[in-house]
């Protein structure tokens, strides 16, 4: 993340309708699809998140995103909020900063 903190946009959700074996499965289609594509980098990035929601011991999930000018993150936490269970984040432009700024 880039600069002050405050300028972040952070949304946390307060729903526990993250199932774990879903996102799995979610993300297992978008690995695949970068591979075909050729983006070996966000093909990796999503098997390291599968990886963590596979070790991961429960079933439900926290989300939280967090929105800067140039960052765009979203984290997996474990039901108590305590532990990171999985992330993707990336640097993003102008344009994809007011795109998903406009989207609430």
């Amino acid at each position: 993340m880039l600069g002050d903190f405050k300028n972040y946009e952070i949304k946390i959700s307060n729903s526990d309708n993250f199932e774990k074996e879903n996102l799995i499965g979610v993300y297992k289609i978008r690995q695949y699809t970068a591979k075909r594509n050729g983006n070996n980098i966000i093909s990796n990035e999503i098997g390291n998140l599968i990886l963590g929601l596979e070790n991961y011991s429960k079933s439900k999930l926290r989300f939280v995103s967090i929105l800067g000018e140039k960052y765009y993150g979203m984290f997996f936490l474990s039901e108590s909020w305590d532990k990171v269970v999985g992330y993707l984040e990336r640097e993003i432009d102008e344009i994809e900063f007011i795109n998903m700024k406009s989207i609430k």
